[in-house]
């Protein structure tokens, strides 16, 4: 997630909850089903249907198999849809089960990526919780088998938010002992150890064990990294992966991403394109993109020695898109062009890049004018994933 963008969430909630006011007769309709009910059928690995909006198709095993085959050479083609909130995800999140479906449609992506926000209390606690922002576990659960029967892969991103003062992005978070750090993994393993069985049970293909947590990957110890990876490792058997910020990619990968547990490293690739709030010709922005966030990847990765992934990108429908891309608002004025020709730009550059194994991008909807939906910019994306097709 973009460096100091947490903030944004408490917002987002709220704006989320007046909106369920909005659908209280759906709300109603959906909660008919029981806790007992949703468990017993997230467990038996079935999507309850009579908890879907009305008309909402379920795809089949056969529908399933053809986005399986939306691959080239393993590459994930992706988009974020993040939901904060304790029933994100849930069959009581209308947003999600309305949305999921036309995220797909838009973008032909096969991929979604999950996130799952955390939280502590300052920048030197270690009381990591869950909060208003995190999804119960049934309503996660719900989600990943409901994103399975539309068809799509699941990656689910665990994240970290502080809570207090002014500073909220996990990378920030400084702990000055052994014994403060030893407790901050004891804790945050604690916390995200439920959330790891239900992906595990639910079938989620590739989970990141953490997001951009900076200063503790640069400081603390090696073996309590290896310990997490091993931890997380023992009850999930998909692809585990980390996820380091953009401004990780001027140092060198550190010696624990190399554990073999972990599948890749994927990274927030908001680099700043261009140093001023100005417009670029979308027609110079596939090199531009290529000389300036590009290069760091692949030197990443050569150094890493494994390919990588691209965790999160995303760009604003404005004027000065290349710009601070990980700022979700700017005060210049729309230009959904400059949006379309960013996300072009970054497929045009890693589909044919080895080192570069998938994209996902932020955001399809909830992420100001980062948002894709019904986007020109989804349009571009959907050309390219539909790209990656093989033919039958």
């Amino acid at each position: 997630m973009k460096k100091n963008s947490y903030r944004n969430f408490y917002f987002l909630l709220l704006f989320v909850c007046l909106a369920g006011l909005s659908g209280s007769i759906v709300y109603f309709f959906f909660s008919l089903a029981s806790a007992t009910q949703l468990s017993n059928s997230v467990a038996n690995g079935a999507v309850p249907t009579a908890t879907l909006p009305p008309g909402t198709a379920i795809p089949s095993g056969s529908q399933r198999k053809a986005c399986a085959s939306l691959t080239q050479s393993g590459f994930e083609g992706g988009i974020v849809l993040p939901r904060w909130s304790n029933k994100a995800y849930g069959g009581n999140d209308v947003d999600w089960l309305k949305e999921l479906p036309q995220m797909r449609t838009q973008t032909s992506a096969c991929w979604v990526e999950m996130p799952v926000l955390f939280q502590q209390t300052t920048l030197t606690s270690t009381d990591l919780a869950t909060g208003p922002s995190t999804p119960t576990i049934a309503s996660f659960a719900y989600g990943i088998r409901y994103a399975h029967a539309q068809g799509l892969h699941t990656f689910v991103s665990l994240l970290v938010s502080v809570t207090s003062g002014a500073e909220h992005w996990v990378g920030q978070v400084k702990l000055s002992t052994f014994a403060q750090q030893q407790q901050w993994f004891a804790n945050y393993w604690q916390t995200i150890k439920p959330y790891v069985v239900a992906a595990q049970q639910a079938g989620v293909e590739q989970l990141a064990i953490g997001t951009e947590i900076q200063w503790l990957e640069d400081n603390a110890p090696a073996t309590l990294w290896n310990n997490l990876i091993a931890q997380v490792h023992s009850v999930f058997s998909g692809n585990l992966t980390y996820d380091v910020n953009w401004s990780a990619l001027s140092e060198p990968p550190l010696k624990w991403m190399n554990n073999p547990l972990l599948k890749m490293i994927g990274i927030s690739a908001y680099v700043p394109v261009i140093k001023t709030s100005t417009r670029v010709d979308p027609q110079q922005m596939p090199a531009l993109w290529a000389s300036k966030v590009k290069t760091l990847i692949d030197h990443y990765s050569t150094q890493l020695g494994t390919p990588v992934f691209i965790s999160e990108v995303g760009y604003r429908n404005t004027l000065d898109a290349f710009f601070q891309p990980w700022q979700p608002t700017s005060s210049v004025a729309a230009d959904p062009q400059e949006q379309q020709g960013a996300c072009g730009a970054v497929l045009q550059n890693v589909l044919t890049d080895p080192h570069v194994q998938g994209s996902f991008f932020w955001a399809w909807d909830g992420a100001g004018k980062l948002n894709l939906k019904d986007s020109i910019a989804a349009q571009t994306i959907q050309h390219y994933y539909q790209s990656l097709s093989t033919p039958a």
